[in-house]
């Protein structure tokens, strides 16, 4: 086999053979960098950008159930008045969220409905996590999906006046 291959380099032209020589040299190389190892950089960055939001959203859950056992031990006397949409509009423009908001609703019960369809969400759980529990509002569902755009969210709130 060996025999063979020299054989066939030896009946190459010297242009031919630098040729040859800079395409095992050079090219070959450079297409593993460029088209095995490259991808896998992108991919494994890709994955620890996935892995650290994870982590965020993990942390953030975490510090929610603990506050939530927090307010869930303290006991509840029924003098909060909900704030209304309007207390809460003012809320979400203090925190410059207003303009993510699609939906702000409120039925004759005092039901608010909250839907934000693309907000950061940092920005979002910054605005829960410092929501005043003298707004007079419980949380009474909430749901939370991955937006197109890398660290945003699509939430949907309803808010149940305390008591209500």
């Amino acid at each position: 086999m060996t025999d063979w291959l020299v054989d066939r380099l030896l009946r190459l032209a010297p242009r031919e053979r630098r040729l040859l020589g800079l395409l095992v040299i050079v090219v070959l190389p450079l297409g593993v960098v460029l088209g095995g190892l490259l991808p896998l950089r992108d991919a494994r960055d890709s994955a620890l950008d996935a892995r650290t939001d994870a982590l965020a959203l993990n942390i953030w859950v975490q510090e929610r159930a603990a506050e939530a056992q927090t307010l869930a031990s303290l006991p509840r006397t029924g003098a909060f008045v909900p704030i209304g949409t309007s207390g809460i509009e003012q809320a979400l423009i203090d925190a410059g969220l207003r303009a993510a908001v699609t939906e702000l609703s409120s039925d004759g019960d005092g039901v608010v409905s909250l839907r934000f369809d693309d907000v950061g969400f940092a920005r979002l759980a910054d605005w829960l996590s410092e929501a005043d529990p003298v707004w007079g509002y419980d949380i009474a569902l909430f749901r939370m999906e991955a937006a197109e755009r890398s660290g945003n969210v699509t939430a949907a709130l309803t808010l149940m006046p305390i008591g209500g």
